[in-house]
């Protein structure tokens, strides 16, 4: 298994398979998607052979904050380790930052063996 930051050849296969993955709302436009990633600072694609098995992306200022956007692992390989790699991919060694993100779809308990605590002190404004 490979893990490595997202390349622009990559870019078809990532919205494809985070398509499968449940996010299909923020990656049905090719061009909005390019963009996306363009402006991510840390991304990670876990590639078992020539198959994308997960996804993360993550927003940081390498001082202060990081934001993790989006994780994703492939339905039939869910269980295996992947979420924790990506993560870890993500945030590196930045143990200095304060990370923050939005746990959906059930994925509190992952979170949670991540070493993420929920937070009263979050404030959001949703799209519209």
């Amino acid at each position: 298994m490979e893990f490595r930051p997202i390349k622009p050849e990559d870019y078809d296969l990532v919205r494809h398979f985070l398509r499968e993955v449940g996010w299909e709302h923020r990656v049905d436009d090719p061009e909005s998607f390019r963009k996306m990633i363009e402006k991510t600072d840390r991304t990670v694609v876990a590639w078992d052979e020539q198959r994308v098995v997960g996804f993360g992306r993550a927003l940081c200022d390498g001082v202060s904050n990081g934001y993790i956007s989006m994780v994703g692992v492939a339905a039939d390989r869910r269980g295996q380790g992947i979420g924790r790699k990506l993560v870890e991919h993500l945030i590196k060694d930045d143990t200095h930052l304060t990370w923050v993100l939005r746990a959906g779809r059930n994925s509190e308990g992952f979170w949670k063996r991540m070493g993420f605590t929920g937070s009263s002190i979050a404030m959001e404004r949703v799209r519209s």
